[in-house]
């Protein structure tokens, strides 16, 4: 009788937290049977919040940079140095009626201080060795002070110097560790996450001889965070190793052409499809009227992710003046901007219209977006990732039959057409997204965009859409 054997998976990201699409991978393969290994970087506390499961193990790294490791190596140095001092003036003795430390009683009893120790019982020599001790102590102090001023000015230094580094430090040393990781779990398949778990899984797969996936959820060096030689250091790195994947999927048709333009990479479209909604979520939404005081029927226009820039939030809160009457903005959400949104919504005289909901987790998040009258995607193009993004948000919105507004970028525009389930309106313009969701809470028009949304919604699901991702992984695994 043969015996099936367990395939091993080993997902390699340096993720905060796993979420949307990294997550939906992660289960995939954990319902096709398969034992998951996640290795990665040191986390949130709720990085498994959600994801038990007896066949998924987890290993933590703890990557450090040199600007990180030069710290710690100065704190150890002052924590000994201290140690020392304390050790010092706590061990003082009595020499000379005058307490000197263990050190400097070494050095005056030295063969070359010798005589001068002989000449002591002469009261005229004590005297005059005791007011020498009186000059050399503020002296020493000073001496002391100094060294510690200049060593404080040499650590500054080189810390800023190390920290322009700190990133691609930190990514060496994370594709270290991770590839010496892989390799001890034996996998059957290799799946890595986006830059930071490319490098480290594809030299252990090649090592090892196995298949590698790798798994685009953006373009990532696009993102507004790298600084101009940090991406010329990368992009030559990300080119070598996305070529010898395996197998390359990617987010979305716009990205995948940048891939294949740039790298000569031929990537499989993988969409951030979200999972198909329970009935029982879509019958029990959550009340916004009752949460936030609202009035009863009031519409509910609704924006859920970060709170960062680059996202139009302030546009948002600006466009909540030129809604309907009566209609109310709500951000479920955290991020820094949080106080920045808020402030302006009190200058705009919105702080009764514009309201603020922790981020919630997100088997949570569903019930939220199905009580909300329309969608918001206020992405603005402020780098080549924003402007060719496909945000999970259209899945989470369309999945619940929400429509939605969304910035007039190449994949939203293109869903907006095909699907009639959205308008879109310039990224910077206040007015044009108010005249959006106007349209869409039109009574004449807004049961049309909402019967549009929820078929769109139903057919592009993660059940349908994880099919790629498992046919993949066959293919380059053998798998039957």
């Amino acid at each position: 009788m043969k015996v099936a054997v367990r395939k091993r998976v080993v997902v390699v990201a340096m993720k905060p937290q796993i979420r949307g699409r990294i997550r939906r991978n992660i289960m995939t393969f954990l319902d096709i049977g398969a034992e998951v290994i996640v290795v990665n970087s040191r986390p949130r506390d709720d990085f498994l919040v959600g994801l038990e499961h007896p066949n998924l193990h987890v290993v933590f790294l703890d990557p450090k940079s040199l600007s990180v490791i030069y710290t710690d190596w100065v704190t150890e140095q002052n924590r000994k140095r201290r140690a020392r001092w304390d050790a010092e003036k706590g061990a003082q003795i009595r020499y000379d009626s005058q307490l000197v430390s263990p050190y400097w009683r070494s050095k005056l009893t030295a063969p070359a201080f010798r005589p001068l120790l002989r000449l002591t019982e002469s009261r005229r020599t004590v005297r005059a060795h005791r007011l020498w001790l009186r000059g050399w102590r503020p002296t020493h102090r000073w001496f002391i002070r100094q060294g510690r001023a200049l060593r404080k000015q040499r650590d500054k230094k080189i810390r800023a110097f190390l920290h322009r580094f700190h990133r691609i430090n930190r990514f060496l040393e994370f594709w270290r560790l991770s590839a010496q990781q892989v390799q001890c779990f034996l996998p059957d398949l290799v799946v890595s996450s986006d830059l930071p778990g490319l490098v480290g899984a594809n030299i252990a797969a090649r090592r090892l001889g196995r298949p590698h996936l790798h798994d685009c959820h953006e373009l990532y060096l696009e993102s507004t965070s790298f600084k101009r030689y940090e991406k010329r250091f990368l992009r030559p790195i990300e080119a070598l190793f996305m070529r010898r994947a395996d197998s390359v999927v990617v987010v979305n048709q716009t990205i995948r052409d940048v891939y294949r333009n740039r790298y000569g990479v031929e990537g499989v479209v993988l969409r951030n499809c979200g999972p198909a909604v329970p009935k029982e979520v879509l019958n029990n939404p959550v009340d916004f009227h009752a949460l936030l005081d609202l009035p009863l029927g009031a519409p509910i226009v609704l924006y859920q992710g970060g709170l960062a820039a680059g996202r139009g939030l302030d546009v948002l809160v600006a466009a909540t003046a030129g809604f309907p009457e009566g209609v109310h903005t709500v951000l479920v959400g955290s991020g820094r901007q949080r106080d920045e949104l808020g402030r302006q919504a009190e200058e705009l005289g919105l702080a009764d219209r514009v309201h603020f909901i922790p981020a919630v987790l997100p088997h949570e998040l569903p019930a939220y977006t199905a009580g909300a009258s329309v969608g918001v995607i206020p992405y603005q193009p402020v780098s080549d990732n924003n402007f060719m993004a496909l945000p999970n948000k259209v899945f989470e919105y369309t999945g619940v039959g929400l429509p939605f507004a969304a910035s007039d970028l190449p994949e939203l525009r293109r869903i907006a057409e095909e699907a009639g389930c959205a308008t879109v309106y310039g990224p910077f313009d206040p007015h044009g997204l108010a005249t959006a969701v106007t349209r869409i809470l039109d009574p004449a028009e807004h049961e049309t965009y909402r019967r549009s949304a929820a078929n769109f919604g139903q057919r592009n699901t993660w059940e349908n859409e994880r099919l790629i991702l498992v046919s993949e992984a066959k293919r380059i695994a053998g798998w039957e």
